[in-house]
């Protein structure tokens, strides 16, 4: 591929795609002690699956690469560079870039999430756009936010926005913990940044399950609906495209409600169906594929009872109600004292309901426990605590 170099605001934008390239980029980016990190990926938006797209990295010192991973058969020395905690990886709103590392093999470790710092300090909106207007006064184009990255060649446009994802994150980092450092509140994001770079990628052990109205089908018709899922997620994987283009949630939910349906018609007058599924072949496929799993159904036996629904409301006691009652007002101290966004990190509404349930306080993060248990003691308020924390909501 041919060598590209841009400037954008002073800073040198690199192309890498090739190993022998990534292997040099890697070498100048392991002297840094710091480094601003970020991910394109697709999730089943154009393509099928979790996918990444491009990778861009700054070093802070007017250098930034952009590393095309289409082009790249080993990314082995870029994991290794992100599993190193020696270097600090600044990355704004990491969970997604963590998951899709994870799920490729990589651990991050030195994270500092200034999405997460920028939440510290209440900001409202804590989008890089808007940190970057409310603490620098400046407008970045986020005009290729919805670019399908998947395309090449990649335009200058792509590029620089890419770009500027990373390259002013070594400022904003600095502004914010000399800001939340101030505040005394350094062990929040600490603590925060380590619940992070322990976030792992797992696969949902039921998907066809959180389709939309498929709770409301009885024991049968789900049996039905898993093997059509997992039908729909074989073809969108050779097709290579999001498995609801392939067929609609709606539909495949359709079908399991309707098994009995003519195939035929109903691939010909279901809107959003793709035209390779037409195809007799394939429209074949389907009906086996669906008369196999009503045989499978029928020898074992599957009920055609609905299931109950899964949802319960909480307990409604008079005990539940003073527990909520209790922390709902420990909640609104921590709001005066600490900022409304800033104490969405501490307390919610899901760790108040679980509270109120359980009588015990089961929060993961130390710093949040702390917080809740001594504001909850200067209004007089007694707080039990879950011996093993296990829950947060957070």
């Amino acid at each position: 591929m041919e060598k590209l170099s841009l400037v954008e605001d002073g800073v040198v934008i690199e192309l890498v795609a090739s190993d022998a390239d990534l292997r040099q980029a890697v070498q100048q980016l392991e002297q840094c002690d710091e480094l601003a990190v970020d991910l394109e990926f697709d999730q089943n938006r154009y393509t099928y699956g979790f996918n990444l797209c491009l990778i861009q990295i700054a070093d802070g010192k007017g250098k930034c690469f952009i590393i095309d991973p289409f082009y790249i058969d080993d990314l082995k020395p870029f994991f290794q560079l992100m599993e190193s905690p020696a270097i600090i990886k600044i990355i704004h709103h990491s969970n997604n870039d963590i998951l899709l590392l994870d799920k490729m093999g990589c651990s991050v470790k030195g994270l500092v999430d200034t999405d997460v710092a920028a939440k510290i300090l209440n900001y409202e909106r804590s989008s890089l756009a808007t940190v970057l207007k409310e603490v620098f006064g400046k407008e970045i184009d986020k005009s290729q936010q919805s670019s399908n990255w998947n395309k090449r060649p990649l335009t200058e446009d792509q590029l620089r926005y890419a770009a500027i994802d990373v390259i002013y994150l070594h400022k904003v980092k600095s502004k914010l913990l000399q800001e939340i450092e101030k505040l005394g509140r350094m062990h929040w994001i600490e603590e925060e940044d380590a619940l992070l770079e322990q976030l792992k990628y797992t696969e949902s052990e039921n998907p066809h399950l959180r389709l939309k109205h498929s709770y409301r089908l009885n024991y049968y018709q789900q049996y039905l609906l898993k093997s059509l899922y997992a039908f729909r997620e074989n073809l969108a994987r050779q097709f290579n495209k999001p498995a609801h283009f392939v067929i609609p949630n709606e539909a495949l939910v359709e079908l399991a409600n309707n098994p009995n349906t003519d195939i035929h018609e109903w691939l010909n007058h279901t809107r959003g169906i793709h035209g390779n599924l037409k195809k007799p072949k394939l429209e074949q496929m389907l009906e086996d594929a669906l008369q196999e799993a009503k045989e499978a159904a029928k020898a074992n036996h599957i009920s055609h009872d609905y299931p109950e629904h899964r949802f319960q409301r909480p307990l409604r006691t008079p005990e539940t109600e003073r527990r909520k009652e209790l922390l709902t007002a420990v909640q609104q101290e921590i709001m005066a004292r600490y900022g409304e966004y800033a104490s969405k990190l501490i307390i919610n509404q899901s760790l108040i309901t679980d509270y109120s349930q359980h009588g015990k306080l089961r929060c993961s993060k130390k710093y949040g426990s702390d917080i809740v248990l001594e504001t909850a003691k200067d209004l007089g308020i007694e707080i039990h605590v879950s011996a093993a924390p296990q829950h947060t909501g957070e």
